[in-house]
């Protein structure tokens, strides 16, 4: 079957098609040539073009497509995410939107899965939900994953709230003893202003007056008041 005219409906459609996302597992890396359906694949990995690129392909250049898949995949997700919680399957779908990405199919990992996991391993990645599963019932939809960040920066960007959440929970801790400490204070001091003032007791017989001692003392005081009176008389008129 020939290709299409150039300018027909057919021609126009292909490109159409061409220029969304298509199957994954119709790209062929090595040839970076993304095939429409399974029977495009098919004919694309046998042709001579195929086989010619195929052959040169080394074990080295396996492990280049997985650094470089591994490497691009932790970029995009410190980047877009940094250390938070995302869904694997979301997070794989915003990463294969680049259609120039190194395909999953040119590394050695055979699926998503076993790549989560190894990243797992490795400590690279922080992984929900991975060790309540057995490895024939993970499924990636299950699976929630963040950035694990162990650069210097972040190292001492932590280190330094984790010494100023410190301070602060000392200082609310001395706030907190000097403010009890009022608190007693303040609760002493209403205890003494509350308690009974003291009163003289008088004695069970009472207190005996003697009037005849008194009579005479205030006798005798206004007696001496008289004399005083008259000698100031005295001295006016002389």
């Amino acid at each position: 079957m020939g290709k299409a005219e150039f300018g027909t409906a057919k021609y126009l459609s292909n490109k159409m098609k061409a220029k969304g996302l298509q199957k994954l597992r119709f790209y062929c890396q090595v040839c970076q040539k993304q095939c429409r359906d399974e029977n495009g694949f098919k004919s694309h990995i046998r042709s001579p073009f195929h086989m010619k690129n195929i052959s040169k392909v080394s074990s080295t250049d396996i492990d280049r497509y997985t650094e470089q898949f591994e490497q691009d995949f932790l970029r995009l997700l410190r980047l877009s995410h940094g250390e938070k919680q995302i869904g694997v399957n979301k997070f794989y779908n915003e990463f294969i939107q680049d259609k120039h990405h190194i395909h999953m199919n040119a590394t050695r990992f055979s699926s998503l899965t076993k790549f989560i996991q190894y990243l797992s391993k490795e400590g690279k990645v922080k992984v929900t939900g991975l060790d309540s599963l057995a490895d024939e019932e993970i499924d990636p939809s299950q699976l929630v994953i963040s950035y694990v960040d162990k650069s210097q920066q972040n190292l001492l960007r932590k280190a330094r709230l984790k010494e100023l959440d410190e301070n602060q929970e000392s200082e609310q801790h001395m706030k907190s003893k000097l403010l009890q400490r009022q608190i007693e204070l303040a609760r002493e001091e209403d205890i003494a202003e509350e308690e009974p003032v003291a009163r003289m007791e008088l004695p069970k017989g009472g207190i005996r007056v003697n009037l005849k001692d008194t009579m005479k003392k205030v006798g005798g005081s206004s007696k001496k008041t008289k004399t005083m009176r008259g000698k100031v008389h005295k001295n006016v008129f002389m």
